[in-house]
């Protein structure tokens, strides 16, 4: 009776463990799998993300159970945070956040993951306090740190020998702080800074170019967002502050596209824009540079057969950008994800998501990955590691007189 009572638990028990098994991969499946959410702030971003999931599900043995999903933040970090938190209470299992592209929604997004041990991809957000790992512990970025690219400006500006320089910077916190660090840094090199003039508002253009005529200001550093520099390229058009005598150099923040736009409510024609920007340069963070497209687990593409894919038509590879950043986001992050339910299925459907989500994010950050934007490495404060490049809006720059 003893030998048969113990096979009777024995078997007791196998259900009772099958069944707790089956329960919670039922509650997985229910729960919507792993989830990935995908927040937006432009279209840019929106257009790389939904392509490489298409890539993804095209080429890629990519499981039924990972799920993409898309939200757009409109550069709203409450709305970004909202998201997430109107999935959560769902009870909906995010294992992993590709966004945002804004700075400020990229942050708030990272105060909320981290206590839920959900790692982050940003393909844009060049804020220099997202290098803070305790404040921001499961954050990656697709670019560098705006504060890095400040080293390269300094060095830009010792290439050609410009020892005096005016810089005008757009009246946020986000610009104001590069400013600071840009100051302190040039200093160190002996780069005088003549003036900072602060914009509040575009109304405000018009007496800051005047401002610069007057002292015959020659080198002009712009840190500010698209709007304002399109303002400033038309008050710089009507006061004849533009040709060879005047170099301007815009920063990354500033989309590739900016002369492109609609410049009718600015009062000038896109034309005498493009007149003011001639000879100018811009920064570029995020560029394709890649002749390969791989991953150490599947095929290698052609980088030209990608970007047919994405586009059904050829475009340069200095034009993609953002979206090309957001396409590898989307790709490091749902490849990764997939290799983990490949090889231990278990820990993904019954681990914590403290462990999940560490492990996660160590495979991220140590990812062997050759994307549109070359090869993928992050440092310890989860920056893309590249160098950063420069558009010139002319054929040739040559050096220009100073005051």
């Amino acid at each position: 009776m003893s030998f048969l009572c113990f096979i009777g638990m024995l078997i007791s028990k196998i259900v009772t463990i099958i069944i707790i098994i089956y329960v919670l991969c039922e509650s997985s499946e229910i729960n919507g799998e792993f989830l990935v959410v995908v927040i937006s702030s432009n279209q840019n971003t929106s257009f790389g993300s939904r392509k490489a999931e298409e890539f993804l599900r095209e080429f890629y043995n990519i499981s039924d159970l990972i799920k993409v999903e898309y939200r757009y933040d409109d550069g709203n970090p409450g709305l970004a945070v909202k998201h997430i938190v109107d999935i959560l209470k769902e009870n909906r299992r995010i294992v992993a956040v590709v966004g945002s592209g804004k700075s400020a929604c990229s942050m708030a997004l990272g105060q909320l993951l981290k206590h839920y041990s959900i790692p982050q991809l940003s393909p844009n957000s060049a804020s220099p306090l997202l290098s803070d790992k305790s404040e921001y512990p499961f954050f990656l970025r697709m670019t560098t740190s705006a504060f890095e690219r400040n080293f390269a400006r300094i060095k830009l500006i010792r290439y050609f020998g410009w020892r005096k320089i005016f810089v005008v910077t757009e009246a946020i916190e986000f610009f104001y702080d590069i400013y600071k660090h840009f100051h302190e840094n040039a200093e160190k090199h002996n780069i005088s800074i003549i003036e900072n003039f602060l914009v509040h508002g575009k109304e405000e253009l018009g007496s800051i170019v005047k401002n610069l005529l007057k002292y015959d200001a020659r080198i002009v550093l712009i840190f500010s967002y698209s709007s304002i520099a399109q303002s400033f390229l038309c008050q710089a058009y009507f006061h004849g502050f533009y040709g060879s005598r005047y170099q301007l150099i815009f920063s990354s923040s500033v989309g590739k596209g900016f002369v492109a736009s609609d410049f009718v409510d600015l009062g000038c024609l896109q034309e005498q824009a493009g007149l003011a920007l001639e000879g100018s340069l811009r920064e570029v963070a995020n560029n394709v540079e890649s002749d390969m497209f791989m991953h150490p687990y599947e095929s290698v593409y052609n980088i030209t057969d990608v970007i047919k894919f994405m586009y059904d038509k050829d475009v340069p590879l200095s034009g993609l950008g953002v979206a090309g950043a957001a396409f590898d986001a989307v790709m490091i992050t749902v490849l990764n994800i997939n290799e983990m339910i490949q090889k231990n299925s278990s820990m993904m459907l019954f681990g914590g998501s403290n462990h999940v989500g560490t492990t996660l994010l160590n495979k991220m950050r140590n990812s062997d990955f050759q994307g549109m934007l070359g090869k993928i490495e992050f440092d310890e404060n989860g920056n893309f590691k590249r160098q950063l490049h420069l558009n010139l809006y002319k054929k040739f720059i040559k050096k220009k007189e100073e005051s």
